[in-house]
Order: C-alpha cells, then sequence, then structure tokens
C-alpha cells in the first residue's frame, strides 16, 4: 500500500471501532448501517490484498534471486565449454555479447546441440562428464525462473490494482458517510467530535526541503 492508502485503511479501522463502541447509534438496515457494512467490505478486501500484495513482493525478490543464482552458475558453465572449446581450435562455441537471461538460455541450448557429437573429445579435455546434461539442467532453471518472476510480478501487480480500486470506493463511501454522520449527530456534540476523529483521513508528514545554500558574493569570499 501507499502512504495514502495506508492512511484511508487507518480511517476504516477507527470508524468500524467507533461502530462497534456506539452500536446504539446505528438502527439495523438504516442508511448509516448499510454504508458501514460496505465500509467493513472494503477494508477485509484491502487487508487481504494488502496480504497478497506482500506475499508478491516477496515472491518477486525469492524468483529474482533464483533467477540470478541460475543465471550465473548457466554463464559459467558456458564460458568453461567456450574456454575448452577454443584451446581444442572449435570455432562454434563463443560466447555473444547478448548476456541477457534469454540470450543465455538460447546459447547453452545451441553449445549443448553442438558439443553431443564431441562429448567424449570434450571430456578427455577435463570437462566434467555431465557437462552437457548440466547445460539443460542450467536451461531448464532459468527458464523456469523466469516463469516464476513473471508470474510473481502478475499476482503482486493484481494485489496492487485491488487495493487502489477499493481505496476509491473507501474514499466514496467516506463522502457519503459525512452528511449522513453530521444530521445524525448535530445534537450530540461530544459524539460528532469523536466521529470526526475517527472519520478523518490524516495527512500525510510532509517532507521538508533541503536549505538551499546561499550563493557565495565576491565580497564574502574576499573577507
Amino acid at each position: 500500500m501507499n502512504n495514502y492508502t495506508k492512511r484511508v485503511y487507518e480511517t476504516l479501522v477507527r470508524i468500524l471501532v467507533f461502530r462497534s463502541a456506539h452500536p446504539e447509534l446505528f438502527a439495523k438496515d438504516s442508511q448509516a448501517d448499510q454504508l458501514l457494512q460496505k465500509v467493513e467490505a472494503v477494508y477485509k478486501s484491502i487487508s487481504a490484498q494488502s496480504t497478497s500484495q506482500t506475499s508478491g513482493n516477496n515472491d518477486v525478490r525469492l524468483s529474482g534471486s533464483a533467477r540470478t543464482s541460475a543465471r550465473d552458475n548457466l554463464r559459467k558453465d558456458l564460458e568453461s565449454l567456450s574456454r575448452t572449446a577454443v584451446s581444442m581450435g572449435l570455432k562454434q562455441f563463443f560466447m555473444p555479447r547478448d548476456r541477457s537471461d534469454r540470450a543465455i538460455a538460447d546459447v547453452a541450448r545451441i553449445f549443448a546441440a553442438n558439443a553431443d557429437p564431441l562429448k567424449k573429445e570434450f571430456i578427455a579435455n577435463h570437462m566434467p562428464e555431465d557437462f552437457i546434461e548440466r547445460l539443460r539442467a542450467g536451461i531448464e532453471g532459468i527458464e523456469h525462473s523466469i516463469e516464476q518472476q513473471a508470474a510473481s510480478k502478475g499476482a503482486r501487480k493484481i494485489a496492487t490494482t485491488a487495493i487502489a480500486n477499493d481505496q476509491a470506493k473507501a474514499t466514496e463511501l467516506l463522502a457519503r458517510l459525512e452528511p449522513i454522520m453530521n444530521n445524525l449527530l448535530r445534537d450530540n456534540p461530544p459524539m460528532k467530535a469523536a466521529w470526526d476523529a475517527a472519520s478523518r483521513v490524516e495527512k500525510g508528514a510532509a517532507v521538508k526541503k533541503p536549505a538551499e545554500t546561499p550563493p557565495v558574493t565576491p565580497a564574502a569570499t574576499a573577507a
């Protein structure tokens, strides 16, 4: 949640606490009661989507870490194979300039295919006996991590969009509640003050601008 949505969410919490503390004010199925039921539904939705958003953030970080590890390991295997191939006078195993994850996976697939008929020669040059299997496992690992990260980002986007929609609904509900509660509590100033405190969306902390350094004048420099 962004800062404004957090403040709206906290307002919803205070309003629901107010309703729980003063049930006598809200006749069942009255306009105020119906609006507060919608407030509670929006509150629950934001809470659930916030959990999904946080989980999505964690999944994106984890899948990003797995993707980096898979890419680095596969690249090391490719570079080892390329160096060995150069020492053997083979010209079809040069590393490309494009070092993106997709390119690394594609090159690994090409290297594995080209190396397969030469496997014994590579092993004779002290490449691991399972070097082709390692390349294929690396391809699978990096492609899986790409898919996982895309899925995690998608889930996070869904939650973020849902929270934004719920925040808009909450703002609309607060605007509809304000005149109703003003009418309901117009003859009860203490309760009206308590409602106003509960239903107010707090302002965000002001960001202080750094003090500007005054320009240095020739006279000040001379002094």
